[in-house]
């Protein structure tokens, strides 16, 4: 590691590297529009495009700020910091050959940048799961937490399972099962679970409000769990095909959507409950977020009971949820906490200035304001038209949104700059 790599400082290359990616995603959705129309559960094109997004800047972002708001929301050290630089530069090199091998059909890419991608992740992953044994007092963000990193692990070990089976040939028709199991854990067990839990933490936090009483935390988290873990099972006994595997399939569907709902509920609780009542722009985010999110359940729930034959001849629903929920919810909620999160980063650099009492000045200074409103206007209009473009599938409007959502990325990105330069 060099000398001048702190955790601060890998921190925020993650931050900056995954909104690169970011830009980098609504790029290729702009330029492959057309992959849209050529819809089957393997399409490697989309597969490349949604790896962008979900590694490229989800994980990345989940991995740099983990560094930073692990000890400070759980009060524990990271237990091998030196890995840090390493995993980074690992981690970059093996998406790049996964997506390129996944773009471009080549097995031996796909198998190389899959195995790679393990490797690096599961570093990361031990690390952190070594770290939370240093936890004194559990709750229900430390539970969370482990139970994110856990199914973080499984859905990895299957993603990669499936990456060799395109070099080896093997997976036969249990490929699918496989894909099933891949997204179920990695968006419902992984970011889901994970988000919640950081959330319950964060939002006290930042915004000096109660926190959740510990039986509706309980309660959400077995119904979360609950959920997730039957959609699991669901996928791997082929659920689609048989009617108990079907029958835990709707269950664990309605389970997972209860679970959310009941965040939902206390997301509005806590928020109401806050001591200023004042706005900022995280919280713009978070609402938009939310509101996302709700409708990624009602979408799902609508997928859930449909006609089979229905969705065969409407693919775009598949899409429009995934969008939705993924860059809805989950890009939404990252971008509002960054705008907290990045500020508090570059702040610990200059810690001589937070000791004598400008650190109020120093993160209103190196924002701005109208830069981030924009931003949040742009997404927000762009976010619903992007995913009614996908479920009807029109071309011309993926086009039109996806070069909106360029643009609002590329301010983002220009405002994290400005921030550090600002500092």
């Amino acid at each position: 590691m060099n000398s001048g790599d702190s955790s601060v400082n890998i921190a925020l290359r993650h931050i900056k590297t995954g909104s690169i990616f970011l830009i980098l995603f609504f790029y290729y959705m702009f330029i492959d529009s057309n992959n849209f129309l050529t819809y089957f559960f393997m399409n490697t094109k989309i597969i490349s495009l949604t790896h962008i997004f979900t590694l490229g800047f989800l994980l990345m972002v989940i991995m740099g700020a983990s560094y930073m708001l692990l000890p400070v929301a759980l009060g524990v050290k990271i237990a091998f910091e030196k890995t840090f630089y390493y995993v980074y530069y690992t981690y970059i090199i093996a998406l790049i050959v996964f997506i390129l091998g996944m773009h471009y059909f080549s097995p031996v890419f796909i198998a190389l940048g899959g195995c790679l991608l393990f490797a690096s992740v599961i570093i990361y992953n031990i690390n952190m799961m070594i770290s939370l044994k240093k936890i004194r007092k559990w709750d229900y963000t430390s539970f969370g937490i482990l139970f994110a990193y856990i199914y973080l692990f499984i859905g990895l070990s299957i993603g990669t399972y499936m990456a060799l089976s395109f070099y080896f040939n093997i997976g036969g028709k249990y490929i699918f099962d496989s894909l099933m199991s891949h997204i179920y854990l990695m968006f419902a067990g992984f970011i889901i679970m994970l988000f919640i839990a950081i959330s319950y933490r964060l939002l006290p936090m930042f915004y000096m409000t109660k926190t959740p009483k510990n039986f509706i935390w309980l309660a959400d988290f077995i119904i979360l769990n609950a959920g997730i873990i039957l959609l699991v099972i669901s996928s791997i006994i082929d659920g689609f095909y048989n009617l108990f595997g079907l029958g835990l399939f709707y269950a664990g569907g309605i389970l997972l959507s209860a679970g959310i709902i009941v965040f939902c509920f206390e997301f509005f609780n806590l928020m109401n409950g806050r001591i200023k009542k004042k706005w900022d722009i995280t919280i713009f985010y978070l609402y938009l977020g939310i509101i996302f999110l709700l409708a990624a359940v009602f979408m799902g729930n609508l997928i859930l009971f449909l006609p089979e034959r229905a969705i065969a001849e409407n693919p775009g629903i598949y899409y429009a949820f995934g969008f939705i929920g993924l860059f809805g919810y989950a890009g939404m909620v990252i971008i509002g906490f960054l705008h907290k999160i990045f500020p508090f980063l570059i702040s610990l650099k200059k810690f001589e200035k937070v000791k004598k009492g400008a650190y109020k000045g120093l993160i209103g200074n190196m924002q701005k304001k109208y830069m981030q409103y924009i931003d949040l206007i742009l997404f927000a209009a762009a976010v619903p038209a992007a995913s009614f473009s996908l479920l009807i599938l029109d071309i011309n409007l993926i086009k039109i949104s996806s070069a909106l959502l360029i643009v609002a990325s590329v301010i983002f990105l220009i405002n994290l700059f400005i921030m550090e330069k600002s500092s």
